[in-house]
């Protein structure tokens, strides 16, 4: 298990669903997935799941900190009721983020619980079979909406990656012409349909 996410029943200003409009356009938010710092529990890791106007599930993700981590994937700064000021940022563009995605894709982990009972939009899992694995100093090359390169020290060996999580959330054989998943990647049941399997992040190593 990726954790337990710490839950705060206060306010947030602007709301999450305003930063993520702001953002992502017009969408209408179902719920979330979490993932928690597992090493010093400082940062928060919550991939929104909406839908947009043409009905499809997208995702939307989040990291929270209490100091800017890089100006050019901050998207919001917010005042939380409890925490105050935190800064909302591209989860992409945060090495913390990307770093637990990476953790549960390649040791097969899933999300998250919820300290409030409250249960995760998409039940994610890793593919990955990685045991004892060490992921140390992620640092961050190429960032957009739906895909970060850079390294990590894995194991003590510093490693290039690439990962990728596609906005639009489609079935795992259906992901679109020419392109075959990854064997390594964060897959979950349809919301609506358990027999449907969507593709949520994907991971490879470049070397």
């Amino acid at each position: 298990m990726s954790g337990i996410a710490k839950m705060y029943d206060t306010t947030v200003v602007p709301s999450k669903e305003e930063v993520a409009r702001s953002w992502a356009g017009s969408v209408n938010l179902q719920g979330s997935y979490r993932l928690v710092d597992l090493d010093k529990e400082e940062v928060g890791v919550e991939v929104l799941i909406a839908t947009d106007e043409d009905d499809r599930l997208v995702q939307i993700p989040f990291s929270y900190r209490s100091e800017e981590v890089d100006p050019q994937h901050t998207l919001s700064v917010v005042e939380h009721g409890v925490l105050g000021k935190r800064w909302i940022t591209n989860a992409l563009g945060d090495p913390v983020a990307v770093r637990e995605l990476i953790r549960a894709i390649l040791t097969g982990d899933d999300g998250a619980t919820r300290d409030d009972g409250v249960a995760a939009y998409l039940d994610i899992r890793g593919t990955g079979t990685e045991e004892n694995l060490d992921l140390d100093d992620v640092t961050l090359t190429e960032v957009t909406r739906q895909r970060v390169i850079g390294t990590v020290v894995v194991n003590g060996v510093r490693r290039q990656f690439k990962l990728r999580l596609p906005n639009v959330l489609s079935e795992v054989m259906h992901t679109g012409r020419g392109h075959s998943a990854t064997a390594q990647r964060l897959v979950a049941p349809h919301p609506d349909n358990a027999n449907r399997e969507l593709l949520v992040a994907e991971f490879n190593w470049l070397e």
